[in-house]
């Protein structure tokens, strides 16, 4: 449990920002300089962008949480508003971590949660931001229609061969995002080779004797969207990278089964926020 107010910055970047004015708590809850890109729900994105010392512009993300509510208090009482960390600081370890696995993250730059009587009142955090980046659904929905079928279709097999690869990480290292979908996954460069994971506040590192099925709810979020997108036969291809494995077992199509039943509720949500006909 945490009480008292929180802070921390990548020592990497802590000269940097301290240079602009941005070096402690108050500084960062305060900021409003840069593009406000959303505010609702109690949270705020900024787009701030710094120059360094040989005078490049580096450009980042701020995300500010406020519990300004009861009602939101209550239903964060446990998740960091009294009991446990805060969500910005939860998703910067998250970071941090799945770095550590080997898979690319959004860089953590900085967090702090802001508390009163350990109440928590306020908090944020920045990360850096992938240049010539786009989500994936942004991606999915708008890009890959526009070229040509043949170049869509490797850009497809890119992509899944890319997710498996990620999914596949994170589970042998026994975490569990919780949120992995197409919306918190960034697309870098015009040929997509690369993808970048981010908004991980709820994901959890569990050992393996815990770990069970739980990686199956990852494997869902992921194919929620996936049947507008997706070919069968690509999102069966992404199971057997996932698994590295050349054909399924009877087991591996129980697990699909289980799959596409966690899917099923998720999927109608997913397809409407991004335009699409269920």
């Amino acid at each position: 449990m945490s009480w008292s107010n929180v802070f921390y910055i990548d020592p990497a970047w802590k000269a940097l920002l301290g240079e602009h004015g941005e070096g402690d708590l108050r500084s960062f809850l305060t900021w409003e300089s840069g593009v406000l890109l959303e505010s609702e729900n109690g949270s705020e994105v900024w787009r701030v962008s710094v120059v360094d010392s040989a005078g490049g512009g580096r450009t980042f993300y701020l995300k500010k949480y406020f519990i300004c509510s009861v009602k939101r208090f209550r239903r964060e009482l446990f998740r960091g508003a009294f009991f446990g960390r805060s969500k910005a600081q939860r998703e910067f370890r998250n970071l941090e971590r799945l770095r550590d696995f080997g898979i690319d993250v959004t860089t953590p730059v900085a967090f702090g949660e802001e508390r009163s009587l350990g109440r928590l009142t306020q908090c944020f955090l920045m990360t850096e931001e992938v240049p010539e980046s786009s989500n994936l659904d942004e991606v999915l929905v708008e890009t890959l229609p526009e070229k040509k079928p043949r170049l869509s279709k490797l850009n497809r097999q890119s992509l899944i061969a890319m997710l498996a690869e990620t999914a596949r990480k994170m589970h042998r290292n026994g975490f569990v995002h919780r949120g992995f979908f197409f919306r918190n996954i960034l697309v870098s460069g015009n040929r997509f080779n690369r993808i970048f994971v981010f908004d991980a506040p709820r994901g959890r590192k569990w050992p393996s004797w815990l770990l069970g099925r739980k990686p199956e709810k990852d494997l869902a979020t992921i194919d929620s969207a996936a049947t507008v997108f997706f070919r069968r036969t690509e999102r069966l291809r992404f199971y057997l990278r996932y698994h590295e494995i050349e054909r399924l077992t009877p087991e591996h199509k129980l697990a699909i089964a289980r799959v596409l039943k966690l899917a099923e509720p998720l999927r109608a949500r997913q397809l409407r926020r991004l335009g699409q006909h269920y």
